[in-house]
């Protein structure tokens, strides 16, 4: 009796043996067939999975994942038709809405800001590397410069006609690299091409005789003498520095400076002489040479 208690209770056992490892070999199937890492190949070291980490810092709690390989692009597919591949070849996402093939190579930034630590995508926003470039501010255009002269559309030969510029700082909204961003225009420089083959880079606008507190046909910073009677399209550029940041936050450069034409200016340019004359020209009978 006790040797046909011990063959059962051995059976019993083998039973429940073949029970479980048919279990796993089921839930390995399965996972495998999920895209996931199987108990068996956990086990034996052949499948990688994310090395998850966890701090409390100040008050909050920071939570990190990684991974040991990286670059596939497994396509996302609510119809299960594959499992992505880590090695970076792609496939397809099991299950719904699937699973990516791995996560992304490119590291992340650690951004320690007002006391949180924020992990933080190169080329974000929060990137205290980003660089933006003049070519990145495609949604931005600052204003067209204005200019005048002294006196109004004309000169004399010799004498110096002056130019004025108008441009001041300014801002514009819209999106930059995707994100809601501000660009401040600031005028750094003056470029005047004054038709008869003279130019003038200046760091000035100029500014009217007036304001100088000087008479008129002086010189001025950006006054010019023509020296050939004739009709001349004077053209300016301001060149053009900016700044932008991401919701209103502290404003950062941007990479380069941009050239901004303005509209022409006709000029007419005279001769003037002098001749004598026995009475006043503006009298009803003028005198000869009048």
């Amino acid at each position: 009796m006790g040797r046909k208690r011990l063959l059962l209770g051995a059976r019993l056992g083998l039973a429940l043996l073949l029970a479980v490892a048919c279990s796993i070999g089921i839930d390995d199937q399965a996972s495998a067939a999920s895209g996931q890492c199987s108990q068996g190949e956990l086990r034996a070291g052949l499948c990688s999975v994310p090395d998850v980490s966890g701090a409390i810092n100040n008050g909050g709690v920071d939570l990190s994942a990684g991974y040991a390989t990286g670059g596939g692009g497994g396509e996302q597919s609510d119809s299960g038709s594959g499992a992505g591949d880590a090695s970076g070849s792609g496939g397809g996402g099991a299950g719904p809405g699937g699973q990516a093939g791995a996560a992304p190579t490119s590291p992340s930034v650690v951004v320690v800001r007002d006391g949180f630590t924020v992990v933080c995508d190169p080329g974000a926003p929060c990137d205290p590397t980003l660089v933006v470039r003049f070519s990145d501010l495609v949604n931005f255009k600052p204003a067209e410069p204005v200019q005048s002269m002294e006196p109004r559309g004309w000169s004399l030969i010799g004498l110096p006609a002056n130019f004025i510029a108008a441009a001041s700082v300014h801002s514009r909204s819209g999106l930059l690299l995707g994100f809601p961003a501000d660009v401040r225009f600031t005028p750094v420089g003056y470029r005047w091409n004054y038709g008869d083959g003279s130019t003038l880079d200046s760091s000035s606008a100029g500014a009217t005789w007036a304001a100088l507190g000087q008479p008129e046909f002086s010189d001025t910073p950006t006054g010019h003498e023509f020296r050939k009677p004739g009709s001349y399209s004077v053209s300016l550029a301001v060149v053009y520095s900016a700044e932008y940041r991401f919701a209103g936050r502290a404003w950062r450069g941007v990479q380069g400076t941009l050239s901004i034409p303005g509209g022409p200016v006709s000029v007419v340019v005279g001769q003037a002489g002098t001749v004598l004359v026995d009475r006043e020209c503006s009298r009803k009978n003028p005198g000869p040479g009048c």
